[in-house]
């Protein structure tokens, strides 16, 4: 069973700003309505034994809307489904950068938002393609309804991951923390992934140095935002038909270098 260090934000400490002496390389502040340049819409019943149908950045279930981005999950009929919902992932992948990312996320019986990061391997259609775990999974950010105060921050690799048992993270208990903003970071170096909740480390991964089956992190990985229903994980305690709409609100994604 995986079993992952639960602290408290009393716990932790301010670090020092690890955006400091870093350029901003790539950004978006949904100021403007969605690129297509810059995000890739997933569609369909992607993973996880998940209720909802992912859209094509259906307004609906995807839009910016006042300076922010809102992924929405709606109670509906669609293409066989009777929930749908938006994930979008970052046309571009990067390696060894801080990323920042300002989101609310929603909260009731049934919601499982995320913000993570895969190896750009597993979307390639030629001969480097590497499935999951393998290509490396980076989770900035996890929570799920039924346990709406636990903040959970994740890494899956070959050697470390949920389905052995051995998967490394943290979770942090944040009091009413779907009711504003909060701050998530990835400070992504050469033997260590550092992650940060509001400017306070809260884990850090170490390169063991035993290759890649622990340290994927070689290879560039893409963004992932999402707002899934149910599923394996999200989807334990059922799904109340209450919380929808549901809105995951996104008020920027910052990579810097």
């Amino acid at each position: 069973m995986m079993v992952v260090p639960l602290v408290t934000l009393a716990m932790l400490q301010p670090e020092s700003d690890p955006k400091a002496g870093r350029k901003l390389i790539w950004s978006d502040e949904f100021s403007q309505p969605l690129s297509r340049k810059n995000w890739i819409p997933e569609v369909g019943k992607i993973r996880n034994n998940e209720a909802q149908f992912y859209t094509d950045m259906r307004q609906e279930n995807c839009r910016v809307e006042n300076g922010l981005l809102v992924l929405e999950a709606r109670k509906e009929p669609y293409q066989g489904s009777e929930i749908t919902s938006a994930s979008i992932t970052t046309a571009k992948a990067w390696k060894k950068v801080y990323v920042e990312v300002r989101a609310q996320y929603p909260t009731g019986r049934g919601t499982w938002p995320a913000i993570w990061m895969l190896g750009e391997t597993i979307r390639l259609k030629d001969n480097k393609f590497v499935n999951w775990p393998k290509c490396g999974e980076i989770d900035l950010m996890e929570n799920v309804g039924f346990d709406p105060e636990l903040v959970h921050f994740n890494i899956h690799t070959q050697s470390f991951n949920h389905m052995n048992g051995k998967g490394k993270g943290a979770s942090v208990r944040v009091p009413d923390g779907w009711k504003s903003m909060q701050v998530y970071g990835l400070d992504w170096h050469r033997d260590r992934l550092d992650f940060y909740f509001n400017g306070k480390k809260v884990f850090t991964f170490k390169n063991d140095g035993t290759g890649v089956d622990a340290w994927p992190y070689e290879t560039p990985h893409y963004i992932i935002l999402n707002l899934a229903i149910g599923g394996g994980w999200g989807g334990q305690k059922r799904i109340d038909d209450t919380i929808f709409p549901s809105r995951f609100l996104v008020d920027y994604v910052r990579v810097y270098q």
